[in-house]
């Protein structure tokens, strides 16, 4: 019989959490979800119980698929979907149907909120994974885009450089959240592939909201005047900890406003950042990056310690 597809429940985490634990296991993609991971995506603004489906073989979760839109963005509108079949169960089909409806789903959401645009459906998934290549490449998805997740450790780093004159670094608070925000949406806006606004509600649920961001080690470089010319944003996955026994600094986002960049704002605030999460009693850092970023952030990367850990890639499609 095949697998009941339905709604994904806060009661259903421990399963979820089980099954993501076993896909890490067997395609080493270095990411590891704690409940509180999963929670939030569970409770995640803009989106209904049918966004995220499980495929249940009786009480067995044997897969899943989840569907986030995110937006308007070079003329379509954006829609972030990703699922996971457990290793013991593929070559049965399942991942087959579960990558049928979240392209169905994917593209109902789009259609409901922006019926004047194509939807743009992506998705990614660490590039030794062939089998799921082959998948989402036989239902129309192609690749478009190849990011690298760099690490570094926190040991002989570089001193951090001063900054020009009327530039200061001063350390997060809550009084800048929005104008992060908006700091955030304009250094990437126009000039990243696919990047969509984020609205308040989604970066208030996903970022300053969520239990895995760390506000005192999170920080933003200002003009004389206080307006933000760069920033950086620090996450710390509880689920990572467990599973690898070490403490990674995760640098969620970092950039800096188009007027102000090379002007060693970016190396700047890395470096500080790395000495506070050293002092914290950090092991590592770590990121990702677009390999054809315009503003050559991964050079700037490498300049103080990071090196590629995995490489990832991004499949899309496009539906009318």
């Amino acid at each position: 019989m095949d697998p009941v597809l339905r709604p994904l429940t806060l009661d259903d985490v421990p399963a979820w959490a089980e099954l993501l634990a076993e896909v890490e296991a067997a395609d080493r993609t270095g990411e590891h979800h704690s409940p509180a991971d999963l929670e939030e995506q569970l409770t995640a603004p803009e989106t209904q119980p049918e966004d995220r489906m499980g495929a249940f073989d009786g009480d067995r979760l044997v897969g899943y698929f989840t569907v986030l839109p995110r937006g308007e963005t070079e003329g379509v509108f954006a829609v972030h979907v990703a699922g996971g079949v457990l290793p013991a169960r593929r070559g049965e089909g399942i991942g087959s149907r579960l990558v049928t409806g979240m392209i169905h789903r994917g593209s109902a959401v789009a259609a409901a909120r922006r019926p004047d645009l194509p939807a743009r459906l992506s998705t990614f998934t660490v590039a030794t994974n062939r089998g799921a290549a082959d998948l989402l490449g036989r239902a129309g998805m192609r690749p478009v885009r190849t990011d690298h997740v760099m690490r570094t450790a926190l040991t002989g780093l570089a001193a951090a450089p001063e900054l020009p004159d009327g530039y200061a670094v001063r350390p997060y608070d809550d009084s800048l959240a929005d104008a992060v925000r908006v700091a955030h949406n304009e250094a990437f806006g126009g000039h990243h592939r696919g990047f969509a606004p984020w609205s308040e509600e989604a970066w208030h649920h996903q970022v300053t909201a969520s239990s895995s961001f760390r506000p005192g080690l999170s920080r933003v470089v200002t003009t004389r005047d206080g307006r933000i010319a760069g920033y950086l944003i620090t996450h710390d996955y509880a689920g990572d900890e467990a599973a690898t026994h070490r403490r990674d600094a995760h640098i969620a986002r970092v950039g800096t406003l188009l007027e102000h960049r090379g002007r060693g704002i970016a190396t700047a605030l890395l470096l500080h950042c790395l000495h506070s999460y050293a002092e914290a009693g950090y092991d590592e850092a770590s990121l990702g990056v677009d390999t054809e970023n315009p503003s050559g952030a991964g050079r700037i990367y490498q300049r103080v310690g990071f090196r590629v850990d995995k490489e990832w890639t991004t499949f899309a499609m496009t539906t009318s």
